[in-house]
């Protein structure tokens, strides 16, 4: 999944060399405080920049453009409604002319597109135009409208495009191909640079070439409107949960990407959970409450994000890198990839690849951690941390999610007006972030935060446990013993801590903490596994 060429694009008025793409690629290194280095202002007005594109055929396609006009405030006059064909697959020249031309029509017809269109059309069928910028802030396409361009072999290739042939293709993504609408002549095969790439703050002409697209999709319609929803609460609350970043993929320049996305997580006091092990994450691992998830390489979704009732946390980012990742949005499990399955199970944004885009022309983890944290949409980030268009790789999600909008801070000042299992998990990161020797009174403070949610007393066991408290640290995972239901999400959890009980010498705790564990509901194969943990202790 890795390449080492340089590959030759267009830019938006006439033909250009792409320099440099290849395996020199700039980590997101460097100090990262409470905030990223790099810092996104909120853009005025942007929700009535937003175009909304709905198949009319479809009734779910139209009702979730409905939908999001309404809960975001976005002109119902933004929404463009498509004569478009069922199925998540298109041809190339169907995509001409039925989706891509009409679209660029109407959006020069209205003034989103500051364009003029010609009587001539390039070997693909797309109407040439002689376009000057656009007004567009985010273009959203719903459930219905396909996802992807399949190959089309009747297309002659570009007279510059590259000579490598894993790269004489004209399949890529929707969303990735409408990224150009505003450009003039654009390649019909490979790709062509992102101007904004690793740009907070473009400027105009960058700015003109590049339309922000994402997508509201999923294997459901419940779950494509939960997109919104999920993003909504998110803003309003702040992004709340724990980090989780699985490292040990394939090829040393994603490892490296997801390293320095776990160092920038770690600065800004989210402590993320970091797994290194080559071998793909286990069902068994902990997973509670996950409100950030970065990770790579399993071809479907795996661990304990697979088993059945999981759900990320309210706001939740996920990104799993891999080839395939989005080849389709239908399943909510199985063999469609990750992004389907991710988006059945809550999260509010996520990525992925419609077909093979090779790992340097992936969406980068660090990069879109050093935007989020530095106040980023969703839209902002996803085209920030991503180098190439017309490709493989799509964003999914509410565009205008701005999950860092609130921070801990405020989040600590305000917990107590938050459902108690929130406000707990605020009051863990909070507690994460304290420096130095623990006090007793410290100490005391954070149990009685604690005990909103007895199964997070983890911190503050091990506190005790530095504190050379003998009795306290088994007392406070004790308390895991007496709860008699457990959230799939916290399966994982509560086998540490009974594993912790037994490493500190309480198997008799442990043993209770085992039994209400292997009470619960879960596939055969995870609860053989844990009762091969629990067997020595019994």
């Amino acid at each position: 999944m890795t390449i080492d060429l340089v590959m030759r694009g267009w830019d938006r008025s006439w033909r250009r060399l792409i320099l440099g793409l290849g395996l020199v690629v700039v980590l997101a290194g460097g100090a990262m405080g409470q905030t990223s280095p790099v810092r996104f202002e909120p853009v005025a007005d942007e929700a009535d920049r937003v175009v909304i594109v709905a198949n009319v055929n479809n009734a779910d396609s139209m009702e979730l453009a409905r939908f999001y006009s309404e809960r975001r405030g976005i002109p119902g006059a933004n929404i463009v409604a498509l004569d478009l064909p069922a199925g998540e697959e298109i041809g190339w020249q169907e995509y001409v002319s039925r989706l891509q031309g009409p679209l660029q029509a109407w959006l020069i017809e209205r003034g989103w597109l500051n364009a003029i269109e010609m009587d001539l059309h390039d070997e693909a069928g797309r109407r040439k135009i002689s376009a000057s910028g656009h007004r567009i802030a985010y273009l959203v396409t719903c459930r219905g409208v396909p996802l992807k361009i399949r190959q089309t072999d009747t297309i002659p290739s570009d007279a510059l495009a590259t000579t490598r042939d894993s790269f004489k293709t004209n399949r890529a993504a929707v969303d990735s191909e409408f990224s150009l609408l505003a450009q003039n002549e654009t390649l019909r095969h490979g790709f062509v640079t992102n101007q904004i790439f690793k740009k907070s703050k473009p400027s105009m002409w960058d700015r003109d070439a590049v339309v922000r697209v994402s997508r509201l999709d999923g294997p459901t319609f419940p779950a494509a409107r939960h997109l919104v929803d999920s993003a909504i609460e998110a803003e309003q609350r702040g992004l709340i949960g724990r980090a989780m970043v699985d490292i040990g993929g394939p090829h040393k320049l994603g490892d490296k990407w997801c390293e320095a996305a776990a160092k920038a997580l770690t600065t800004a006091g989210w402590q993320p959970t970091v797994d290194r092990q080559r071998s793909v994450l286990g069902s068994t691992a902990r997973a509670d409450m996950v409100a950030i998830y970065l990770g790579w390489y399993a071809g479907s979704i795996n661990g304990p994000f697979s088993l059945p009732g999981y759900e990320f946390a309210p706001g939740a980012i996920a990104l799993h890198l891999h080839s395939f990742s989005t080849r389709t949005l239908r399943l909510a499990s199985g063999g469609g990839g990750w992004t389907g399955p991710m988006v059945a199970r809550g999260v509010a944004g996520t990525f992925g690849n419609v077909y093979e885009p090779y790992l340097e022309f992936t969406h980068q983890p660090q990069l879109l951690t050093e935007a989020l944290l530095g106040g980023a949409t969703l839209g902002e980030a996803a085209y920030y941390a991503m180098q190439v268009l017309s490709w493989q790789s799509l964003v999914v999600g509410d565009p205008l999610c701005r999950p860092m909008r609130v921070g801990l801070a405020e989040q600590w000042e305000n917990r107590e007006s938050l459902p108690k299992r929130l406000a707990s998990y605020v009051a863990l990161r909070h507690w994460n972030t304290v420096d130095g020797e623990v006090s007793e009174e410290l100490i005391q403070q954070a149990a009685e935060e604690m005990r909103a949610a007895p199964s997070l007393a983890w911190r503050l066991a091990h506190w005790r446990m530095e504190a050379r408290d003998p009795a306290g640290p088994r007392r406070e995972l004790g308390l895991a013993a007496y709860l008699r239901s457990v959230r799939v999400d916290e399966l994982g959890l509560r086998a540490e801590v009974a594993g912790q009980l037994s490493d500190w010498e309480d198997d008799a705790t442990a043993l209770k903490v085992w039994r209400v564990l292997l009470q619960q509901e879960m596939p055969l194969k995870v609860r053989l596994a844990w009762l091969q943990q629990a067997e020595p202790v019994a």
